[in-house]
């Protein structure tokens, strides 16, 4: 392990969750409370998914495009979770003191617009921890892409295959796994129905950060 590279939300800060609700947010804009919650039929594993399922649904009672919607999502979790002071998960910020320990680089990729992310990591007193950061929101390269981590790695001074990866998000861990990368998943809410498949990807699975943090305390000893 001669770099590190993290993800945020999900793995640092504990924002998934808020996330994967925004559908409720907007339908309660619009007067139509869900009951159901995430046993709804149409709730997906992303905001994107669950949109598209629930104006494609029976259930829908909102006269929005997907474009609209998906927006309106987007405006209001950057307004109001971020803007209120999203929080890290716990014991994220003893995990990425252990990290430091080892004395490798290490970078964050988040897809959060760049705004709220640079917020968040100055609001949590995080941007210390990292060589740079990157918001892959909007950008040509991203997460899907093998090339990002390639660049990422090089700007580190180090090679793909001698970086690892903390992620909770399986798409992210299915890249990193294409580029070559050791991936460690940490468990988080908005991914328990992948739960099987991330563990099947991904060379360690921590359900919380004790666990994550007591394995790079190994890594150093």
């Amino acid at each position: 392990m001669k770099a590190i590279i993290w993800d945020m939300d999900g793995t640092i800060t504990d924002t998934e969750r808020y996330w994967i609700r925004n559908i409720f947010r907007l339908l309660e804009h619009c007067g139509v409370p869900e009951e159901r919650g995430m046993d709804a039929p149409w709730f997906g594993t992303a905001t994107s998914e669950t949109i598209k399922n629930y104006l494609a649904s029976p259930d829908c009672r909102i006269d929005m495009t997907y474009e609209q919607a998906r927006a309106w999502c987007r405006n209001y979790i950057y307004t109001h979770t971020y803007a209120a002071g999203a929080p890290l998960k716990p014991g994220a910020r003893e995990t990425l003191d252990a990290a430091r320990a080892l004395g490798v680089p290490m970078c964050l990729l988040s897809a959060t617009e760049r705004q709220a992310l640079k917020y968040t990591l100055c609001r949590l007193d995080m941007e210390r921890y990292f060589d740079f950061y990157e918001s892959t929101c909007f950008r040509t390269l991203n997460k899907h892409h093998v090339g990002l981590f390639d660049r990422c790695a090089a700007r580190m001074g180090v090679k793909t295959a001698d970086c690892l990866l903390v992620e909770d998000s399986l798409y992210s861990m299915q890249t990193g796994k294409r580029a070559g990368m050791t991936v460690w998943a940490i468990a988080d809410e908005k991914h328990v129905r992948e739960e099987q498949l991330i563990r099947d990807t991904a060379d360690r699975y921590f359900e919380n950060h004790a666990q994550l943090r007591q394995a790079l305390l190994e890594e150093k000893s």
